[in-house]
């Protein structure tokens, strides 16, 4: 099997989700900096609001309306970063997203912010003229809403990530690529996904489900404080010691909910050199490889993590394999994968530092840093940058329980009926990820994120053909989606992954929070009682 065809990013088309909006929101699936906090405060403070919103000009004392062109003038002088409007050479580009389905959003304005009184500073306007709030870094929503109609704060600009003494400041635009390179300088990581566009933010906030999550936990369990410019204006130092509350609901209450994230503060772990396998077996010995997959890969030791991908292309071809990573020796790896209960046809072993490994589960193996990005001149592309924007449709399930035979047999089923109804040039498929080990030592309501009785998250995904954004293709997609999800209904846990948010789950509330939900409306209500952040499956205030 082809690493290019195996590597989670091909199978996924993406992660986390920075989702944060007013009326409209990773990666993304976004996050980060380096040094201390952006607005340069001591940890544990809160700049007032009158101090760190309130705009230097006049204008922003306007009656409410829609602002004018002096308006938006005197926001950009009041501001470190860049303002990007329309008319402007660069605001095309700018209002783009990942997926090009989303290209014809056209937010007011895109605010590169400097710094956490940026943030404020364009919170202040935005109160002010009643505008819609998109938080974004990576772009990776999967509903597009990391933009909208009325102003996008970008935090792509804050990248910064430095490393001491077992503890990581991570600036909150920083990319996953960006991120495992800067501290594999230091000999450490986090704990995190593996696409190198999604952005550790919204990650973050959403949980963040990695390949070494078994080992560490997820991305959110790691969080130890963050700046966050909450709806008033007020920069806070969030910590166990401050706002313990908001700390809480930051590690997986989903992002954009609450504030807008500046910096990350992370605990640290070690970076070891990795054995990784690329395992693949024939189609019609799919149903088995189920049984035997979930039976093998969610109770191995905590240091192994697997995916399973089953992949279908409209004419008819079809992939069966898993990708596994272990922080330990290939010999030690290589006995693991001979406890699997269906040998596999093919197997592919190597060791490689960590970082390289990453890259490989990234996509993106024999790459420089810089052409992991997307192509462009603005925050967070690269001249450089090779990464292409991709369309597509995901759903998401929680397996609390193993799939049974008649489950399995539904599944391969469900897949099998996409040559039949799904577009042309189009691909599909399902990847499960291995829960347990760290991931499921926390308890459900320790931190924001309650799915902690998981084997194993079911991703189904839809990848539109070349060149579509909508239409009759995007709906065959779409219609293969939901029969693929509904097939799974009388076999999955009825929970969701947040970071793969699903515009189309009723009950999503409770399917991302569980008995969380209560709680992290009390969270908004402290934080955001007029709702600024408002998207269409944001925290309700109650």
């Amino acid at each position: 099997m082809g690493e290019k065809i195996t590597s989670r990013r091909t199978v996924l088309r993406g992660a986390g989700v920075l989702t944060a909006a007013a009326a409209g929101l990773t990666a993304c699936t976004g996050a980060k900096q380096a040094g201390a906090s952006a607005s340069g405060a001591g940890a544990g403070t809160v700049s007032s609001p009158a101090a760190a919103s309130v705009s230097r000009s006049t204008s922003m004392t306007a009656t409410p309306g829609p602002p004018k062109a002096a308006d938006w003038a005197a926001l950009n002088k009041d501001l470190d970063g860049l303002l990007l409007r329309p008319g402007d050479s660069r605001y095309n580009n700018a209002r783009k997203l990942f997926q090009p389905q989303y290209d014809a959003l056209a937010p007011s304005g895109v605010v590169y912010v400097d710094n956490a009184h940026d943030v404020a500073t364009a919170l202040a306007f935005a109160r002010t003229y009643r505008l819609p709030v998109a938080a974004r870094c990576g772009g990776h929503s999967y509903a597009g809403w990391s933009s909208g109609s009325g102003l996008v704060l970008d935090v792509s600009r804050l990248s910064g990530v430095s490393a001491s003494s077992g503890h990581a400041t991570i600036g909150a635009g920083a990319r996953l690529i960006d991120v495992y390179t800067g501290l594999a300088g230091h000999g450490v990581t986090i704990p995190a996904g593996s696409c190198p566009t999604v952005g550790v933010t919204g990650l973050t906030l959403g949980g963040g489900i990695g390949v070494t999550g078994r080992a560490y936990g997820l991305t959110c369990d790691s969080l130890t404080g963050a700046e966050v410019v909450t709806a008033d204006g007020s920069i806070r130092q969030v910590s166990a010691g401050r706002d313990a509350d908001l700390l809480w609901a930051l590690r997986g209450g989903g992002g954009g909910n609450f504030g807008v994230v500046t910096s990350l503060d992370f605990t640290t772990h070690a970076a070891p050199q990795c054995s990784y396998a690329f395992l693949s077996w024939p189609w019609s010995k799919a149903a088995q490889v189920i049984r035997s997959w979930q039976a093998w890969a969610p109770s191995a030791p905590d240091a192994m993590w697997a995916d399973l991908h089953l992949l279908v292309w409209a004419n008819g071809q079809y992939q069966l394999g898993t990708t596994v990573n272990y922080l330990g020796p290939e010999s030690e790896l290589r006995n693991l994968i001979d406890r699997l209960g269906t040998a596999p046809s093919s197997v592919s072993v190597h060791t490689a530092p960590y970082l390289q490994t990453m890259q490989v589960m990234a996509g993106v193996s024999g790459w420089s840093q810089a052409a992991a990005h997307l192509p462009g001149s603005l925050p967070g592309q690269n001249p450089a940058g090779r990464v292409t924007r991709e369309s597509y449709g995901a759903r998401s399930d929680i397996f609390n329980q193993p799939i049974s035979s008649a489950g399995a047999a539904a599944l391969v089923a469900a897949i099998e009926r996409y040559p039949r109804t799904g577009p042309v040039g189009g691909s599909a498929g399902v990847a499960f990820d291995a829960l347990g080990g760290a991931i499921n030592r926390v308890g459900r309501n320790a931190t924001a994120f309650v799915h902690r009785s998981g084997l194993f998250t079911a991703q189904y995904t839809a990848n539109y053909p070349a060149g579509v954004t909508g239409g009759t293709a995007a709906d065959r997609s779409w219609s293969w989606l939901d029969g693929v999800w509904s097939a799974m209904r009388p076999y999955a846990s009825g929970e969701a992954y947040q970071n793969y948010v699903d515009p189309r789950l009723t009950g999503w509330e409770q399917a991302y929070y569980g008995s969380n939900a209560a709680r992290l409306q009390s969270v908004k209500r402290t934080y955001d009682p007029g709702n600024l952040f408002h998207f269409p499956q944001s925290i309700p205030v109650g």
